[in-house]
Protein backbone atom coordinates (compact mmCIF):
# COMPACT_ATOMS: atom_id res chain seq x y z
CA UNK A 1 0.00 0.00 0.00
CA UNK A 2 1.84 3.10 -0.72
CA UNK A 3 0.62 5.53 2.06
CA UNK A 4 2.36 2.78 4.07
CA UNK A 5 5.71 2.80 2.38
CA UNK A 6 5.65 6.70 2.28
CA UNK A 7 5.10 6.86 5.77
CA UNK A 8 7.69 4.22 6.74
CA UNK A 9 9.90 5.66 4.67
CA UNK A 10 9.00 9.29 6.41
CA UNK A 11 9.61 7.68 10.11
CA UNK A 12 12.91 5.99 8.92
CA UNK A 13 14.24 9.39 7.72
CA UNK A 14 13.13 11.03 11.44
CA UNK A 15 15.28 8.04 13.11
CA UNK A 16 18.10 8.97 11.09
CA UNK A 17 18.01 12.84 11.29
CA UNK A 18 17.57 12.48 15.65
CA UNK A 19 20.61 10.35 15.22
CA UNK A 20 22.17 13.18 13.61
CA UNK A 21 20.81 15.49 15.76
CA UNK A 22 22.09 13.55 18.95
CA UNK A 23 25.56 13.36 17.52
CA UNK A 24 25.84 16.07 16.32
CA UNK A 25 29.45 16.99 17.36
CA UNK A 26 31.16 13.82 16.64
CA UNK A 27 33.03 13.22 13.02
CA UNK A 28 32.11 9.55 12.83
CA UNK A 29 29.39 7.72 14.80
CA UNK A 30 30.74 6.20 18.06
CA UNK A 31 30.11 3.29 19.86
CA UNK A 32 28.46 4.99 22.60
CA UNK A 33 26.81 8.22 22.03
CA UNK A 34 28.07 9.11 25.02
CA UNK A 35 31.78 7.80 25.28
CA UNK A 36 33.03 11.21 23.50
CA UNK A 37 31.37 13.48 25.59
CA UNK A 38 33.45 13.69 28.52
CA UNK A 39 36.49 15.06 26.70
CA UNK A 40 34.20 17.44 25.05
CA UNK A 41 32.22 18.97 28.18
CA UNK A 42 35.05 18.82 30.55
CA UNK A 43 33.44 19.74 34.21
CA UNK A 44 30.20 20.79 32.52
CA UNK A 45 28.43 17.73 33.36
CA UNK A 46 24.96 18.98 34.21
CA UNK A 47 23.14 21.91 32.10
CA UNK A 48 20.48 22.36 29.78
CA UNK A 49 20.92 24.54 26.51
CA UNK A 50 19.01 25.15 23.09
CA UNK A 51 21.31 23.42 20.54
CA UNK A 52 21.52 25.02 16.72
CA UNK A 53 22.91 22.57 14.15
CA UNK A 54 24.01 23.24 10.67
CA UNK A 55 25.47 21.26 8.05
CA UNK A 56 26.63 22.28 4.83
CA UNK A 57 28.05 19.62 1.76
CA UNK A 58 31.44 19.30 0.82
CA UNK A 59 30.76 21.73 -1.64
CA UNK A 60 29.84 24.65 0.93
CA UNK A 61 25.95 24.30 0.38
CA UNK A 62 24.32 24.44 3.41
CA UNK A 63 21.82 20.93 3.39
CA UNK A 64 19.95 20.70 6.19
CA UNK A 65 19.64 22.98 9.88
CA UNK A 66 17.61 21.61 12.94
CA UNK A 67 16.93 23.75 16.40
CA UNK A 68 16.55 21.58 19.64
CA UNK A 69 16.81 21.25 23.40
CA UNK A 70 20.08 19.71 24.98
CA UNK A 71 20.23 18.73 28.48
CA UNK A 72 23.04 16.45 30.33
CA UNK A 73 23.23 14.91 34.14
CA UNK A 74 26.30 13.19 35.02
CA UNK A 75 26.93 11.64 31.63
CA UNK A 76 23.17 10.96 30.23
CA UNK A 77 22.21 13.34 27.51
CA UNK A 78 18.52 14.31 26.47
CA UNK A 79 17.64 15.72 23.51
CA UNK A 80 14.18 17.27 22.16
CA UNK A 81 13.19 18.51 18.43
CA UNK A 82 10.24 19.51 16.95
CA UNK A 83 10.12 18.25 13.48
CA UNK A 84 8.87 21.75 12.47
CA UNK A 85 11.94 23.40 13.32
CA UNK A 86 13.95 21.62 10.98
CA UNK A 87 14.82 22.87 7.13
CA UNK A 88 16.14 21.06 4.52
CA UNK A 89 15.63 17.35 6.06
CA UNK A 90 14.39 15.98 2.31
CA UNK A 91 10.90 15.92 3.79
CA UNK A 92 8.08 17.96 1.75
CA UNK A 93 5.37 19.78 3.52
CA UNK A 94 2.91 16.60 2.87
CA UNK A 95 6.07 14.36 4.56
CA UNK A 96 5.64 17.00 7.49
CA UNK A 97 1.99 16.97 7.51
CA UNK A 98 1.77 13.49 7.68
CA UNK A 99 4.29 13.55 10.80
CA UNK A 100 2.18 15.85 12.86
CA UNK A 101 -1.50 14.17 12.14
CA UNK A 102 0.87 10.79 13.41
CA UNK A 103 1.59 12.82 16.20
CA UNK A 104 5.14 11.97 15.66
CA UNK A 105 6.48 15.47 15.16
CA UNK A 106 7.73 16.12 18.43
CA UNK A 107 10.72 13.47 19.55
CA UNK A 108 12.93 12.73 22.72
CA UNK A 109 15.84 11.19 22.40
CA UNK A 110 17.64 10.04 25.98
CA UNK A 111 21.16 7.91 26.05
CA UNK A 112 22.12 6.54 29.37
CA UNK A 113 26.28 5.63 28.72
CA UNK A 114 26.54 3.40 31.51
CA UNK A 115 23.63 1.04 31.28
CA UNK A 116 24.12 1.19 27.65
CA UNK A 117 20.10 2.37 26.38
CA UNK A 118 18.75 4.55 24.47
CA UNK A 119 15.21 5.77 24.42
CA UNK A 120 13.25 7.22 21.67
CA UNK A 121 10.12 8.59 23.14
CA UNK A 122 7.00 10.18 21.21
CA UNK A 123 4.79 12.58 23.86
CA UNK A 124 2.07 13.17 21.72
CA UNK A 125 1.42 9.45 21.74
CA UNK A 126 2.66 8.52 24.89
CA UNK A 127 4.69 6.14 23.99
CA UNK A 128 8.34 5.32 23.51
CA UNK A 129 10.89 2.59 22.69
CA UNK A 130 13.75 1.26 24.38
CA UNK A 131 17.12 0.53 22.75
CA UNK A 132 20.76 -0.39 23.26
CA UNK A 133 23.51 1.73 21.91
CA UNK A 134 24.70 -0.47 19.37
CA UNK A 135 21.39 -0.45 18.24
CA UNK A 136 21.28 3.41 17.47
CA UNK A 137 24.62 3.34 16.24
CA UNK A 138 25.93 0.51 14.57
CA UNK A 139 28.70 -0.12 16.19
CA UNK A 140 30.10 -3.14 17.63
CA UNK A 141 31.60 -3.65 21.22
CA UNK A 142 35.40 -2.92 21.09
CA UNK A 143 38.08 -0.95 23.33
CA UNK A 144 37.94 2.63 24.11
CA UNK A 145 38.78 4.94 21.92
CA UNK A 146 42.11 6.93 22.13
CA UNK A 147 40.92 10.83 22.40
CA UNK A 148 43.22 13.86 22.06
CA UNK A 149 43.21 17.47 22.75
CA UNK A 150 45.45 19.79 20.95
CA UNK A 151 44.84 23.80 21.65
CA UNK A 152 45.17 25.78 18.36
CA UNK A 153 44.75 29.26 19.84
CA UNK A 154 42.13 32.11 20.73
CA UNK A 155 38.63 32.80 19.48
CA UNK A 156 35.42 34.41 19.56
CA UNK A 157 31.77 33.12 19.67
CA UNK A 158 28.78 35.07 20.26
CA UNK A 159 30.88 37.15 22.50
CA UNK A 160 32.18 35.08 24.30
CA UNK A 161 36.42 34.21 24.73
CA UNK A 162 37.32 30.79 23.60
CA UNK A 163 39.91 28.54 23.58
CA UNK A 164 39.53 26.36 20.04
CA UNK A 165 41.15 23.34 20.06
CA UNK A 166 41.20 20.18 17.87
CA UNK A 167 39.97 16.90 19.36
CA UNK A 168 41.09 13.45 17.54
CA UNK A 169 39.50 10.10 18.44
CA UNK A 170 41.10 6.83 17.09
CA UNK A 171 39.33 3.84 17.89
CA UNK A 172 40.53 0.57 18.03
CA UNK A 173 41.03 -0.49 14.54
CA UNK A 174 43.05 2.95 13.84
CA UNK A 175 40.47 4.94 12.21
CA UNK A 176 40.75 8.51 12.89
CA UNK A 177 37.70 10.88 13.26
CA UNK A 178 38.52 14.66 13.67
CA UNK A 179 36.50 17.72 15.33
CA UNK A 180 36.61 21.39 16.43
CA UNK A 181 35.46 22.59 19.77
CA UNK A 182 35.24 26.48 20.94
CA UNK A 183 35.34 26.15 24.76
CA UNK A 184 33.91 29.62 26.22
CA UNK A 185 36.76 30.45 29.28
CA UNK A 186 33.80 32.85 31.04
CA UNK A 187 31.56 29.88 31.33
CA UNK A 188 33.90 27.44 33.06
CA UNK A 189 35.68 25.76 29.74
CA UNK A 190 31.68 25.19 27.72
CA UNK A 191 31.98 24.15 24.52
CA UNK A 192 30.07 26.63 22.82
CA UNK A 193 30.65 25.10 19.58
CA UNK A 194 31.78 22.04 17.93
CA UNK A 195 32.39 21.12 14.29
CA UNK A 196 33.15 17.68 12.51
CA UNK A 197 33.64 16.64 8.95
CA UNK A 198 31.79 13.55 8.26
CA UNK A 199 32.83 10.65 6.19
CA UNK A 200 30.80 12.25 3.08
CA UNK A 201 32.45 15.45 3.74
CA UNK A 202 29.92 17.04 5.14
CA UNK A 203 30.51 19.85 7.96
CA UNK A 204 28.21 20.04 10.48
CA UNK A 205 28.37 22.57 12.91
CA UNK A 206 26.77 23.09 16.79
CA UNK A 207 26.22 25.86 18.23
CA UNK A 208 25.21 26.45 22.02
CA UNK A 209 23.18 29.63 23.55
CA UNK A 210 20.47 30.19 26.40
CA UNK A 211 22.83 27.76 28.32
CA UNK A 212 21.69 27.21 31.93
CA UNK A 213 24.50 25.81 34.34
CA UNK A 214 22.16 24.16 37.02
CA UNK A 215 21.69 20.74 37.49
CA UNK A 216 18.61 19.78 35.27
CA UNK A 217 16.21 17.28 37.21
CA UNK A 218 16.86 13.69 36.78
CA UNK A 219 13.30 12.70 35.80
CA UNK A 220 13.80 14.59 32.16
CA UNK A 221 16.34 11.48 32.07
CA UNK A 222 14.01 9.05 32.27
CA UNK A 223 10.83 7.83 30.11
CA UNK A 224 7.62 8.77 32.01
CA UNK A 225 6.15 6.06 33.82
CA UNK A 226 3.02 5.90 32.33
CA UNK A 227 4.40 6.06 28.90
CA UNK A 228 3.58 3.07 26.67
CA UNK A 229 6.28 0.72 26.28
CA UNK A 230 7.34 -0.83 22.77
CA UNK A 231 10.20 -3.20 22.07
CA UNK A 232 11.44 -1.50 18.84
CA UNK A 233 10.49 1.16 16.57
CA UNK A 234 8.69 -0.76 13.87
CA UNK A 235 6.02 -2.08 16.71
CA UNK A 236 5.70 1.74 17.70
CA UNK A 237 4.88 2.18 14.03
CA UNK A 238 2.84 -0.07 13.48
CA UNK A 239 0.94 0.29 16.67
CA UNK A 240 0.69 4.02 15.24
CA UNK A 241 -0.57 3.40 11.76
CA UNK A 242 -3.19 1.00 13.33
CA UNK A 243 -4.57 3.57 15.87
CA UNK A 244 -5.41 5.50 12.67
CA UNK A 245 -7.26 3.21 10.21
CA UNK A 246 -10.68 2.58 10.13
CA UNK A 247 -11.68 -0.53 12.43
CA UNK A 248 -10.75 -3.65 10.26
CA UNK A 249 -8.41 -2.72 8.37
CA UNK A 250 -5.01 -4.00 8.47
CA UNK A 251 -1.57 -1.51 8.16
CA UNK A 252 0.13 -4.55 6.32
CA UNK A 253 -2.46 -3.82 3.13
CA UNK A 254 -6.30 -3.32 2.06
CA UNK A 255 -9.20 -4.44 4.58
CA UNK A 256 -9.74 -7.73 3.65
CA UNK A 257 -13.50 -8.81 2.57
CA UNK A 258 -15.85 -10.53 4.40
CA UNK A 259 -14.37 -13.93 3.73
CA UNK A 260 -11.27 -12.99 5.39
CA UNK A 261 -9.15 -13.68 2.74
CA UNK A 262 -7.52 -10.70 0.56
CA UNK A 263 -8.62 -9.41 -2.80
CA UNK A 264 -7.43 -11.66 -5.62
CA UNK A 265 -5.64 -10.32 -8.51
CA UNK A 266 -5.64 -6.46 -7.07
CA UNK A 267 -2.66 -3.91 -6.92
CA UNK A 268 -2.03 -1.11 -5.40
Amino acid sequence: MKTIRVLGLVLVTTSLATAVMAQGMMAQRPRDPGEQLAKIFGKNTAFSATAHTTIKTAQGKEAQTMEYSYAMLDGKVRTEMDLMKMHGANMGPDAMAQMKQMGMDRTVHIFVPDKKLAYMIYPSLNAYCEMNTAQMTGQKEGKEPKIEETELGKDTVDGHPCVKSKIVVTDDSGRKSESLVWKATDLQGFPLQTQATTEDGSVMTTTFKDINQTKPAASLFEPPADFKRYANMQEMMMANMQRMMPPGMSPHGAMPPHGGMPPQGGGE
